[in-house]
């Protein structure tokens, strides 16, 4: 099958391209030309040069390469410089490749987006109160701002959704925190990377949804095999809190856990800035950890997996031994 990827030479588009050699399929990587090649140099792949941002590149690979099916991961994580620039590159280029895909009759669109576009989840109250586990149905509330990030693959997936109405077959897939070894991007500034670095000393209440690369990988491609057009998918690991994450990222890279837990809100920002770290970020949150302390990003992982027909995860502990050896040997 010939399979074009966008955001090939990322953290998680390198594993898919490795993937999707090892099976025997004739993969082109669109990526730019400032990108880092190393992660993909082994591979029997194509190699195009470009830019979401530029239309007519995105047309030219298409029309050049003549795939069947196209996963989109490229994106841009963060609004610098320019909030202006994540819309293009998220929005603007999402609906290129779409536009793209129906113009030269592509069979299939996986559109990777994030599990953030179903919007903040509320703060837990009290201790004893069980978090929410959010779902596929959950439609972000209208009087919830979405930051810069979360906004963008919102109005990505729009697009995805009205090409899927105009007869595009397009899935979209739905990761939080993903991880495991090769994230070179991110070698210094990966939250894993923050906790070895800045030990905190205390943790705030939430929780996160981790999976490995590995499992990512797996539900990309399910998606693209099973998955129903028009229909998002939530790619789940583990819903862990975050002092329990901590904890396990201590015992495989050295550094002690945080000793207090506070569930106070109205501590949130002084306890954190002194505790969790001056600037820590989660890979797909915006700036400060602080507007989201207390919330538990747990996703219920029962719709992708019955209709992906995916596995059982992957065990986290070994991932994140994996992932600290790779960073010690590559930063």
């Amino acid at each position: 099958m010939r399979i074009l990827v966008t955001g090939a030479t990322g953290f998680i588009g390198s594993a898919l391209c490795r993937a999707l050699c090892e099976e025997g399929h004739d993969v082109a990587a669109f990526h730019r030309k400032t990108s880092y090649i190393g992660s993909i140099s082994s591979f029997s792949i194509t190699r195009i040069t470009g830019d979401l941002t530029n239309t007519d590149s995105v047309e030219q690979a298409v029309a050049s390469f003549h795939p069947e099916v196209i996963y989109h991961l490229g994106s841009q994580m963060n609004a610098a410089p320019t909030v202006n620039r994540i819309m293009q590159v998220n929005v603007l280029g999402t609906r290129a490749v779409l536009l793209s895909a129906l113009r030269y009759g592509v069979s299939r669109v996986v559109l990777m987006s994030a599990a953030v576009t179903l919007g903040l989840p509320e703060t837990g109250s009290r201790s004893n109160q069980a978090p929410a586990i959010l779902n596929e149905a959950r439609v972000q509330p209208h009087d919830t701002p979405l930051w810069p990030f979360a906004k963008s693959k919102y109005l990505a997936e729009m697009e995805a959704q009205s090409a899927a109405t105009g007869g595009l077959d397009t899935v979209i897939v739905n990761p939080f925190m993903v991880i495991g070894p090769g994230n070179r991007y991110r070698r210094k500034s990966s939250f894993m990377m923050q906790l070895a670095a800045d030990p905190p000393r205390i943790m705030p209440r939430g929780g996160i949804n981790v999976i490995s690369v590995n499992d990512t990988v797996t539900g990309l491609r399910n998606a693209c095999k099973y998955g129903k057009s028009g229909e998002r998918y939530l790619l789940c690991g583990e819903n862990m809190t975050y002092q329990d994450f901590c904890e396990r990222c201590g015992k495989a890279a050295g550094f002690d856990g945080p000793k207090l837990l506070y569930e106070n809100e109205m501590l949130s920002k002084a306890m954190v800035k002194f505790g969790f770290g001056r600037n820590l970020q989660i890979e797909c949150l915006e700036g400060s950890i602080y507007d989201y302390t207390n919330r538990f990003f747990y996703y219920d992982p029962k719709k992708s997996r019955i209709d992906l027909h995916l596995p059982p995860p992957e065990k986290l502990d070994p991932v994140i031994e994996e992932t600290y050896q790779w960073y010690e040997e590559n930063t």
